[in-house]
């Protein structure tokens, strides 16, 4: 019964792990330097933006009928072109977290190792876990919450004597511009924020309350964890093409001389997480807009195109060139957050005051 109901703090739970995923696989970049300290400013905006830019959902959801249109036996057709859109957005998205996790495995964790069985079991484990319903994952986020926050902060505790302030410049060393552009692209990059449009009407709960609450605990994640990459690694987190897990392999208790283990385990509980999110929200959309499909076949497909991307993309440096490809980054931002919502805005608004003045 409780399979497709998700509480509001049990599905930001998701998203909190979702985007620690992301933060822990952060890719630097020659654009953006990330031993500066308006690195720790920049979660700032992240909160800002996601606040602001999530407007259009918030008035979908409220004022859009959002919920009663998608449980409708019949849909209409530009909330099928949305759901398609909707879904292509989300599979790029999890070809991106696939593959953001291949570099990093295949080039931190085993370099030189054939990643392609290994990535085929990942995506497998993905698919059969989508089977048990956003219900059952969002309440197991909320456990695995827990659990790589206390490894996050232990992590940092042990890395507490190898900070060194001298390793922060002075704020705004690049000029003001600089900063807020290289905010922005920092702040677009949750579209996970897009997925409350589709699993609407599962969560239950307050959900402004508590996305407000996920805006600022992620903000603050985000400044606690680049506060200790810029700290401990300073102008060398630039030459890192995984600052975050270059700044963890400095961490040591004790007999415990490889922390970094634990970390990437903890890591790569997120990314599952992640990339289950995104499986499960493409066959949501895609059972929405051919409501034919099987759930459970459709999961199966989506995991198979998925890995037959991945065999093209995986064992090729140049290949991975996407997945931090500025223009699609944001892309996969505006559509999911901001365009698709706003079009399925508009869309109700203009139906009901059709609907409004035949009734007048």
């Amino acid at each position: 019964m409780t399979k497709s109901s998700v509480t509001a703090p049990q599905f930001f739970a998701l998203l909190y792990l979702s985007m620690l995923g992301s933060m822990f696989m952060y890719i630097s970049s020659p654009e953006i330097t990330i031993a500066t300290a308006e690195s720790l400013l920049r979660p700032v905006a992240f909160a800002i933006v996601s606040i602001v830019f999530a407007i259009p959902i918030y008035f979908l959801c409220t004022k859009g009928n959002l919920k009663e249109n998608l449980q409708s036996k019949k849909k209409s057709k530009i909330y099928k072109a949305v759901a398609i859109f909707y879904g292509v957005v989300y599979f790029i998205d999890a070809l991106m977290t696939v593959g953001r996790f291949d570099l990093f495995a295949s080039s931190e964790l085993f370099p030189g190792t054939e990643m392609t069985y290994f990535l085929i079991g990942l995506v497998t484990v993905c698919v059969a876990l989508s089977f048990c319903g956003i219900g059952a994952l969002g309440r197991a986020s909320t456990i695995f919450t827990l659990v790589v926050v206390s490894a996050t902060l232990f992590a940092a505790f042990t890395l507490s004597k190898e900070v060194d302030f001298l390793n922060f410049t002075p704020l705004f060393e690049k000029g003001v511009g600089k900063f807020i552009t290289d905010s922005l692209t920092f702040s677009v990059q949750a579209s996970e924020i897009g997925a409350i449009v589709i699993f609407f009407p599962e969560i239950k709960g307050n959900i402004k309350k508590n996305y407000i609450l996920w805006s600022v605990l992620s903000a603050l994640s985000f400044s606690f964890v680049l506060f200790f990459v810029v700290a401990t690694l300073g102008a060398f987190a630039d030459t890192q093409l995984f600052p975050t897990y270059t700044a963890v392999s400095l961490a040591q208790f004790g007999l415990f001389e490889r922390l970094d283990a634990l970390e990437t385990a903890i890591w790569i509980l997120c990314v599952v997480t992640k990339l289950t999110l995104y499986i499960s929200a493409i066959v949501k959309c895609l059972c929405f807009a051919f409501s034919k499909l099987s759930e459970k076949i459709t999961a199966v497909s989506v995991g198979v195109v998925i890995t037959v991307f991945l065999i093209f993309i995986s064992g090729n440096i140049m290949n991975f060139g996407f997945i931090s490809f500025t223009p699609l980054v944001v892309g996969i931002y505006i559509v999911p957050v901001i365009a698709l919502p706003s079009i399925l805005l508009i869309y109700n608004l203009i139906k009901r005051r059709k609907n409004n003045e035949k009734t007048a």
